[in-house]
This record gives structure tokens, C-alpha cells and sequence, in this order.
């Protein structure tokens, strides 16, 4: 792939280059008579950084977007993967390449015309809505850029920069690549106008990483089509040692938060990582960091693992099952899936477990707690413990918001003091294990914000710390041979001492 920044910075410094020896040679300058083709349409803009969607594993609304926070995959990705064969520059089959530049300061300067370089000026917030972050591109056009905010659709972003005749025309045909339905909060959205006339040039969603979908003005309505962002792969190793927390050894480590709730999602049938992570514990893992150039943009999955937890070690390896389906299981093929998981929170504290004699913090009697206490920031996601249906949300006397929901084998799990329910959740309605169906909170009798959890058998309060199910299918006989391979594999990399390996 051909890095955009590696054409934009050697164009510049061979101009300079040209400059000196034209100053040096007193006017003289080499010509020759190959002529070069413009390199970018005069209206493809490109950024520098790739988005970084909002992380939901911190259980935070959408905050306000400073400079520091938004990025963007850019447009015309597309155009750079054709680039070297429509441009001519390859050369034809059978002939030697043609040349990749001129060697002409002027025949340098005639293609500078054609071409779109963005100075990258600092963005910085648009006076006539602050929700926009604006910078010009050094095209003759600005950039608007936003993060979708809860609420917002279609309509909401795109009345303000289109009439209603344009808007529905932007609408439909996006609709053919990729619907407007499916606006994800967090995510950045961008708008390109001339800077002259005002005139909206595209519209841009950045649906995830690595993909842009691109809405663009053209003779008749719109167009529109999603580019894709293609990335260097490479296998690494990490490991720690847990000193305070999984998060600070990570960062010891030198990798991001979001590493470490990743690896906490791979063991979270196995260790309860509220209370049972103690100091002295280590992890091993090999995990896919994604690349442009030299620059990692975002880590991909975790290919194995190790934990070790006051002694015990824990290892899981990834296999695609013969449905297509990625999975992780021990080194024997046992399904690390169990129909429960250990908590219902990454990361957090107990504050007070299960017991039948607990001071009330309010009341100040002694009295059962038949629950277990998570403090936990407001906000902080809460999951479903495991596959079930919603029986109860709603308001219940002093646990304030609650919602119970109803588990085969006569369990029932009950989430109490929540800020408030995932958006569209119903009684009667399904839920998936470790989906997000809340968010913690302070609501009914409770000195702080935290989540009050319980479990019912048959009726019966019971304590959470022994509640267990059956685990999930182990790899089959007919992938045997085929996971063990993978395993065999990943476990050289994961004993190894090479730190990156091409993927």
C-alpha cells in the first residue's frame, strides 16, 4: 500500500532541493521530457490519525470533543489503493516502471497544481456551534468534525449543512452502502465544504477503525461509498506482573486500558477480576496490534493468553469452530464458556459481600445482606450475568432502578441502584450473556454509587460466589487435529522470548 505521508513529505523536500540547485546553478535547471501525471485529484483530502471510537468499557456518555480527542480516517482511501496502476506510474506489463517523479523543478511545480495537500492546521472550535472542531485542508476546503452524540440521527446531522431536497438525496444513497440508521454515539462524523461558496463537498462517518463511509456531492445528487483503511498486522507479546492493579501493570507494559479490559473479557469465566486479582499475579498473552506505516493504530484479537491468579495458572487459546464462530478454550479443547460469568462488572471493588450479618450504612441495624456490593463509578457498564429474559425494570422501593432477569435452572439475577437501563430494554425481552442491559448508579436508598447484586435459586436468596453452570461445547472431534496445531503454534509464540513476529 502506498503511504499517503510518505508522498506528501518526499514532494515538498525534493522541491527544496530544486530550490538550491537552481540558486547554485544560476538559473539552470535539468528538464526532460516525461510529463507527471497529478498524482491526487485537485478535491482528495487526506487527515493523519485514524478514530478511536468512544470506549464503552469506561461506561461514560459522549463528552464534549476537544482538539486532543478528535481524529479521522480521511476520504479518498479508495483512491490510494488504485493509485500507483490508474495513474500510469506502474508502467504496462512487460515494460520497465515509469518514473515515479520528475527530475524538473518545473515539471515538479506542474503537478503541484493538480495536487491537494492539506497544511494540517491545528483544528480548533467552530464559533457558530462548538460541537464542531474546524481546520482547513489547504484544498480550498474546511473540515467540520464531530463526534455523534446520544440521540442524534440522520436528520440531526445533516439539516444543518443540507436542505431538506439534498438531505434525503444523501440519505438514499448512502442507504445503498451503508444505512444512516446506524449512527453510533461516540463515533466521528465530518463535513467538507467549499470555503468560497459554502457549498458541502461530502459528508463523512467514520464506521469504525478502519472503515469511512463517504457521502459526495456529484453532477446530480449524491453519491456515495465506504473506503477501507488496510493495515499492517503484526503478532506481540505482552506480559506483567500485577503490582496494584491489571490496569497499571499494562500500562507498565507499555500498552493502553483497553488492553487490559480485553484480557480481563477473555478469563472472565474463569477469574472474578473485582476481587479475586491479587499483587503477584502475572499474564502472558500474544495479541494483533494493527499498523500504518510505523505508527500502531489499535490492537485486534488476542491470539493466546496466560494468567496466573494466587498460583493457578489459566491459558486460553483462539480457534474458529467449524461454524465460523471464535472461541477460546483451554489447551485440551474445554470451552473456557460457562453458562455464568464470575462478576457483572470489569472492573470495580466489592464494598460488601454476602453476609447475614451486616451493619446497614443508612439504617444502622445489623441485618442479612444477601447481595454482594460493587463501588463503581456512575456509569459504569453493568452485563447481564448470563443468557436469559428481563421479568422486572423498573423502580422497586430502596433498591431504586432494578431489573431482574430470569436464567434456566431456576435462576434469577437481580441488578439494583442503577442510573439507568440500557436504551430499548422490555420486560419480556432477551438477553444476551455479558451484554450491557444497565448502568450503575445511586437510585433508591444508597450512600454512593454503586451496584447491589443478587441471586435467586428457586425463590431463595443465595450467595453469588456459588453460583455455577454448565460450560459450553468443547472443540470437536473433527477440528481436533486442527487445534492442536493452532495451539501448538500460539504457545511458541506465548513461551517465546521473540516480542513481534509478522503476521
Amino acid at each position: 500500500m502506498i503511504k499517503k505521508y510518505q508522498i506528501f513529505r518526499a514532494l515538498p523536500a525534493r522541491a527544496l532541493c530544486f530550490v538550491l540547485l537552481g540558486a547554485v546553478a544560476a538559473g539552470f535547471f535539468l528538464t526532460r521530457d516525461d510529463e507527471v501525471p497529478a498524482l491526487f485529484p485537485a478535491d482528495a483530502a487526506l487527515f493523519s490519525q485514524a478514530v478511536q471510537p468512544h470506549d464503552f468499557s469506561l461506561g461514560m456518555d459522549v463528552p464534549e470533543q476537544g482538539t486532543m480527542q478528535l481524529a479521522s480516517l480521511g476520504s479518498g482511501l479508495s483512491l490510494m489503493k488504485d493509485l500507483w496502476n490508474e495513474s500510469g506510474l506502474a508502467g504496462s506489463e512487460g515494460e520497465s516502471p515509469a518514473p515515479r517523479y520528475d527530475d524538473s523543478l518545473q515539471a515538479f511545480l506542474d503537478a503541484r497544481e493538480g495536487m491537494c495537500i492539506p497544511n494540517y492546521s491545528e483544528a480548533v472550535p467552530w464559533e457558530k456551534d462548538r460541537r464542531y472542531m474546524v481546520e482547513d485542508s489547504g484544498c480550498g476546503t474546511q473540515i467540520f468534525r464531530s463526534a455523534v452524540r446520544s440521540g442524534d440521527n440522520a436528520g440531526a446531522l445533516l439539516f444543518p449543512w443540507l436542505d431538506n431536497n439534498e438531505t434525503d438525496q444523501a440519505v438514499r444513497a448512502a442507504s445503498a452502502v451503508y444505512p444512516l440508521t446506524r449512527l453510533m454515539p461516540g463515533h466521528l462524523f465530518s463535513v467538507e465544504r467549499n470555503t468560497q461558496d459554502e457549498k458541502v463537498m461530502r459528508l463523512m462517518y467514520d464506521i469504525d477503525e478502519a472503515s469511512r463511509l463517504v457521502v459526495e456531492r456529484a453532477e446530480e445528487g449524491f453519491t456515495a461509498r465506504v473506503d477501507v483503511l488496510e493495515f499492517d498486522t503484526k503478532l506481540v507479546k505482552v506480559s506483567g506482573v500485577i503490582r496494584s492493579s491489571l490496569f497499571e501493570a499494562m500500562a507498565d507494559a507499555g500498552e493502553s486500558a483497553n488492553l487490559a479490559v480485553r484480557l480481563a473479557e477473555v478469563f472472565t469465566h474463569q477469574v472474578n477480576f473485582v476481587k479475586d486479582v491479587q499483587e503477584g499475579d502475572t499474564f502472558e498473552l500474544v495479541v494483533e496490534k494493527k499498523y500504518l506505516g510505523d505508527e500502531f493504530r489499535r490492537y485486534g484479537d488476542i491470539i493466546a493468553a496466560r494468567f496466573t491468579n494466587d498460583g493457578t495458572a489459566f491459558e486460553a487459546f483462539r480457534f474458529v469452530d467449524g461454524s465460523g464462530r471464535a472461541r477460546y478454550f483451554a489447551a485440551d479443547g474445554s470451552s473456557l464458556e460457562t453458562q455464568f460469568l464470575k462478576a457483572p462488572l470489569n472492573f470495580t471493588r466489592v464494598s460488601s459481600g454476602y453476609t447475614m450479618h451486616r451493619r446497614h450504612p443508612v439504617f444502622g441495624k445489623v441485618r442479612p445482606h444477601q447481595g454482594v456490593d460493587y463501588a463503581a463509578p456512575k456509569g459504569t457498564p453493568v452485563k447481564a450475568l448470563g443468557a436469559g429474559t428481563v421479568t422486572f425494570r423498573g423502580w422497586k422501593n430502596g433498591y431504586g432502578n432494578t431489573l431482574i432477569i430470569r436464567h434456566s435452572g431456576g435462576i434469577e439475577t437481580q441488578y439494583a441502584h442503577l442510573s439507568r437501563f440500557a436504551s430499548s430494554l422490555k420486560v419480556g425481552q432477551k438477553v444476551d450473556q455479558g451484554e450491557v442491559v444497565a448502568f450503575v448508579g445511586a437510585t433508591g436508598i444508597a450512600t454512593g454509587p454503586h451496584l447491589d447484586f443478587r441471586v435467586r435459586k428457586n425463590g431463595k436468596f443465595v450467595n453469588p460466589d456459588t453460583l455455577s453452570g454448565s460450560r459450553s461445547a468443547p472443540v470437536t472431534k473433527k477440528s481436533r487435529d486442527k487445534f492442536n496445531v493452532t495451539v501448538a503454534q500460539a504457545r511458541s509464540l506465548l513461551d517465546g522470548d521473540i516480542a513481534v513476529a509478522e503476521k
